[in-house]
């Protein structure tokens, strides 16, 4: 059971916190005055998969799991419940860096090629570490000041037991990279090929599996 928070409580926690995301719903996403970051989760239907498997409990396991696999990501701090607004809580330190898609707005050329590679090769390894993250998109991916990647609205991931994802998983995966229009262009920009080439020479893959996925991501990008 997630520990509570009163409403007092997150007031003060709260107070002079920038708000960076909300909805009809309320408040979603706030920077606290020394930079760390409250994302607030609520159960948007009264069965579902949060009664027992709460979206702050999942991010915050996700985020340990992908640091053990070598993933860069977030680092939570604190969990909570708000039983007076209804919804969970999860405190976490924010990432120096912007998302993947505001830096390939402000790059093109050689720097922008060489960032889709790297991407290429950090959707490889995430693969082969078998794990399955369904908001894989260029908003979701950060690029830190020394370039490094990492993930960030790491929810909704799952994780193999064993052994890297399946060859069904993994276009899966590509047809969530490519989701976007503007993601899809911005792929393009660099040539179509760059991504998936990258991608490619960073797996172990038979030659025909490699084909199929090359085929397979580059309808996605063409549709």
């Amino acid at each position: 059971m997630l520990p509570n928070l009163s409403n007092h409580e997150f007031e003060a926690l709260t107070q002079g916190a920038r708000i960076l995301e909300k909805d009809g719903f309320g408040l979603k996403v706030l920077r606290l005055t020394d930079a760390r970051i409250l994302k607030l989760f609520r159960r948007k239907h009264w069965l579902s998969s949060q009664l027992w498997a709460p979206h702050a409990q999942r991010f915050d396991r996700n985020a340990k799991d992908l640091l053990k696999r070598g993933i860069p990501t977030l680092s939570v701090e604190q969990i909570f419940y708000l039983p007076e607004m209804q919804r969970q809580a999860v405190l976490y330190h924010e990432l120096p860096g912007i998302t993947l898609r505001q830096w390939l707005r402000e790059h093109e050329g050689d720097e922008a090629t060489a960032v889709i590679q790297q991407f290429g090769r950090f959707v490889a390894k995430l693969h082969a570490e078998g794990i399955l993250f369904r908001s894989l998109h260029f908003g979701n991916v950060l690029v830190s000041p020394e370039h490094d990647l990492a993930l960030i609205d790491i929810v909704d991931i799952s994780f193999r037991r064993s052994g890297a994802l399946t060859t069904s998983q993994r276009i899966r995966n590509f047809v969530h990279i490519g989701r976007y229009t503007e993601d899809r262009t911005l792929f393009t920009q660099t040539g179509e090929h760059t991504f998936i080439d990258a991608y490619l020479a960073a797996c172990p893959l038979t030659p025909e599996t490699g084909s199929t996925l090359k085929d397979a991501f580059l309808k996605g990008l063409r549709a």
